[in-house]
């Protein structure tokens, strides 16, 4: 199995908290054991903001979740290539406003891949699988 996380489910995960739901938590095992957990580069910079904004999560805490990542041999932070910035394009924006969400969408659709997200606007949206 191999899942997109969303910038919250990847944060929830490796903290290990208990507000990631379990068929969240055990889509992410499994992918991260198996095929991979994709995480968007975007999601760095979403993370950074939330430090700049509500902080909600500190500057540390991202340099900890960063070195995680990294350090994972099954997981990849992808980039936004070409297929990414198709795929942005074709959200209608007035259903994803949130320029963050739109590009960790536009992953998973550019890699035909479910997104573990609890972001009730993206499940609600159709746009791909999801998984909570």
């Amino acid at each position: 199995m191999r899942v997109v996380a969303d910038s919250h489910a990847i944060v929830w995960y490796v903290q290990g908290s208990s507000r990631l739901a379990e068929g969240a938590r055990s889509a992410l095992v499994e992918s991260e054991q198996s095929e991979g957990i994709v995480v968007s580069v975007a999601t760095l910079v979403d993370l950074w903001y939330v430090t700049q904004t509500t902080q909600s999560i500190g500057a540390d805490d991202v340099a900890r979740l960063q070195a995680r990542l990294d350090a994972s041999a099954n997981v990849d932070l992808h980039a936004i290539d070409v297929a990414v910035a198709d795929a942005f394009t074709l959200i209608p924006r007035t259903v994803l406003t949130d320029p963050w969400d739109r590009s960790i969408v536009a992953t998973a659709k550019a890699l035909a891949l479910p997104l573990v997200t609890r972001d009730g606007p993206i499940r609600e949206s159709n746009l791909v699988e999801t998984i909570w």
